[in-house]
C-alpha cells in the first residue's frame, strides 16, 4: 500500500493533525482547539488525541500504510519535566519576570550573538535563572525542560531530545556549531544535564508507545521521528533553496531566508536558526499579526466566511479608497526594547483604523490585507539588509496564500513574482517529508521535497498596480513612523 505519514501540528489556538501521502497531498486533516492559558500537558494532550483520532478516523485508512509520525510546532512553549520523567506544572510569577530581564541586561547581546536570538523573560531563558533559584512554584521538581514539538514527540516516543530548529529559540543553542552553547551555560552556573540530546531533524527515535498508542489510535509499529519548528518546515514545504525568501502566513507571518551559512544581523534585530535540512540555515523577520486580523473581522462580521471578505475586498481600488489600518502588521526588531511579554517584537505603534469615519467591510477587508503586504516587504528589506542578498521572487505557503486576492496583493506591493505551492498547508507537507526521511521512503530531505512538494504557477505583479502600490506603501510606512511618535 502507498505509505502515508502522520503529521502533528501545535500551534498557537489549537491542535491539526494530517494524513499525507508519498506526492504530498493531504489525505485527511483535523482540529482540536486548545486553551493556551491552561496547562499545556492537560489541555494540550487532550487536544492532541482529539486532533489525532479525528485524523485517522476509521483504522482501516492507515492498515498497514502508516510508516511515521512527525511532529512540528510553534517555538515559545515548554514543558518542564521531573526526575521521573512526569511533567511537572510550574508558574512563572512576577519575580521570575525580573529575573528574566536580568539575563537580558547581563547576557543578552553574548546570547544573540550565539544563538541569533535575544533571551525573552517569558520564555525558557527567562526561566532558567528563577529555575535554579527556586523561587517558582514547580521550579523545584524540575530536572529537564522540553520545547512543545519535543514533548509531543517525548509523549509519543519516550524518548526525550531535541533538534536545531526549536533549540534555537532557547538563547542558549549555539547556531554555528548547531548544538547547546555549552560555555555559556556554564558560566551561567546551569546543569547541563537540564539540556536534552541534539538530534537531527529526520530521525528516527523508535517506535510509538503502547500507552501513546492507547491514547491516541497510533499504530505501535509506526516510526516517531522528529520534526522542527513550524516555520522552518513550512520553508521545506514550499520548496524554499538558499537564497530565496519565504513567507508564512498564518497569525502571524514569518519572512525568512535560506542560508548556506549563519547569518547574524549585525544591529541584533532579526532571528537566526538551524533550518531542518542539515547544513542549511535561515534569516528571520516576521510581519507580526496578519491572518488573525481578517479572523477577527470575519468573526466580528459574523459571516463565518474567508471566502465572503475575499469577494468584498476584491470589488474595493487598490489603496482601499484611502482607509489605512495598523492593527498589529509590523516590521520586526527582536530586541528588548521593543519585546514584551507575548508580544513580537516591534516599537510601539497604537491599533488604529484612519483616512475614513464610513467604510464598508470590504474596503476594512483590503486594507488588513494590504498592511499585511506592506508589512512582508518591509520585512522583507530588513532581510535584504542584513543578508546581502537581493530577491526576485518570494514563496509563499499558509492559510493567507489560500486567497489568490492576497497572493495578487502580495505581488504587485512587492513588484516581483509570488509562488505558492499547491498544498498551501506547507508546514504539513515540510513535516511529512521529514518523517517520510526518516522511514526511509526517501533517502534524504532533497529527494523528499521533490517528491513531494509542488509548485503552482507564479503570480506576476501588474505594473500598473505595483507602481500604485509603491506610493501606497511609502504612505504607510511614513504614518507608521508618525503613530509611533505619538505614544
Amino acid at each position: 500500500m502507498e505509505p502515508l505519514f502522520l503529521v502533528v501540528d501545535v500551534g498557537s489556538s489549537g491542535v491539526k493533525a494530517f494524513l499525507v501521502d508519498a506526492a504530498g497531498g493531504i489525505v485527511t486533516r483535523a482540529e482540536s482547539p486548545w486553551e493556551r492559558d491552561r496547562w499545556l500537558a492537560d489541555s494540550g494532550w487532550c487536544s492532541i488525541i482529539q486532533a489525532v483520532r479525528d485524523a485517522i478516523g476509521d483504522r482501516k485508512l492507515i492498515q498497514d500504510s502508516l510508516r511515521a509520525v512527525s511532529v512540528t510546532s510553534m517555538r515559545e512553549e515548554f514543558v518542564l519535566l521531573d526526575g521521573s520523567g512526569s511533567e511537572v506544572k510550574a508558574e512563572l510569577n512576577e519575580e521570575s519576570y525580573r529575573f528574566g530581564e536580568r539575563i537580558v541586561e547581563e547576557h543578552g547581546e553574548l546570547m544573540y550573538d550565539l544563538s541569533g536570538h535575544w533571551p525573552v523573560p517569558n520564555w525558557i531563558a527567562g526561566a532558567v535563572l528563577p529555575w535554579m533559584r527556586a523561587e517558582c512554584s514547580g521550579f523545584r521538581e524540575a530536572r529537564r525542560f522540553l520545547m512543545m514539538a519535543d514533548w509531543v514527540v517525548y509523549k509519543l516516543s519516550g524518548v526525550a531530545c531535541t533538534e536545531g530548529s526549536n533549540a534555537c529559540e532557547t538563547s542558549m543553542y549555539d547556531v554555528y556549531r548547531n548544538d547547546w552553547a555549552w560555555e555559556l551555560i556554564d558560566d551561567l552556573l546551569l546543569p547541563r544535564g537540564i539540556f536534552p540530546p541534539v538530534k537531527r531533524s529526520g530521525e528516527a527515535l523508535g517506535t510509538v508507545t503502547r500507552e501513546a498508542s492507547k491514547d491516541t489510535g497510533i499504530p505501535t509499529d509506526a516510526l516517531v521521528v522528529t520534526g522542527g519548528a513550524d516555520t522552518q518546515c513550512g520553508l521545506m514545504g514550499m520548496g524554499a533553496q538558499p537564497g530565496e525568501a519565504g513567507a508564512v502566513g498564518g497569525t502571524t507571518t514569518p519572512v525568512l531566508t535560506v542560508t548556506s551559512n549563519p547569518v547574524i544581523d549585525p544591529r541584533r534585530r532579526l532571528w537566526s536558526n538551524i533550518h531542518v535540512e542539515a547544513g542549511l540555515w535561515t534569516l528571520e523577520s516576521n510581519a507580526g499579526f496578519t491572518g488573525r486580523n481578517m479572523r477577527w473581522l470575519r468573526d466580528l462580521m459574523g459571516t463565518g466566511s474567508y471566502e465572503y471578505l475575499n469577494h468584498e475586498a476584491g470589488l474595493v481600488p487598490p489603496g482601499s479608497d484611502g482607509l489605512l489600518t495598523f492593527l498589529g502588521a509590523h516590521v520586526f526588531d527582536s530586541g528588548p526594547p521593543y519585546w514584551k511579554q507575548d508580544r513580537l517584537g516591534d516599537r510601539n505603534v497604537p491599533p488604529t483604523v484612519m483616512g475614513k469615519h464610513d467604510f464598508s467591510s470590504g474596503e476594512l477587508a483590503r486594507s488588513i490585507m494590504e498592511s499585511s503586504c506592506y508589512a512582508v516587504k518591509a520585512n522583507l528589506e530588513q532581510l535584504e539588509e542584513a543578508s546581502g542578498a537581493r530577491f526576485s521572487s518570494l514563496k509563499f505557503c499558509g492559510g493567507n496564500s489560500k486567497s489568490a486576492l492576497w497572493t495578487q496583493m502580495q505581488s504587485d506591493v512587492l513588484g516581483v513574482p509570488v509562488v505558492t505551492p499547491v498544498i498551501s498547508e506547507g508546514t504539513a507537507v515540510g513535516a511529512a517529508a521529514l518523517a517520510a526521511v526518516g522511514s526511509g521512503v526517501y533517502s534524504d530531505i532533497r529527494e523528499a521535497v521533490e517528491a513531494m512538494v509542488r509548485l503552482k504557477k507564479p503570480v506576476a505583479p501588474d505594473p500598473g498596480r505595483s507602481e500604485t502600490y509603491s506610493r501606497l506603501y511609502r504612505d504607510w510606512m511614513a504614518t507608521r513612523e508618525r503613530l509611533h511618535g505619538t505614544l
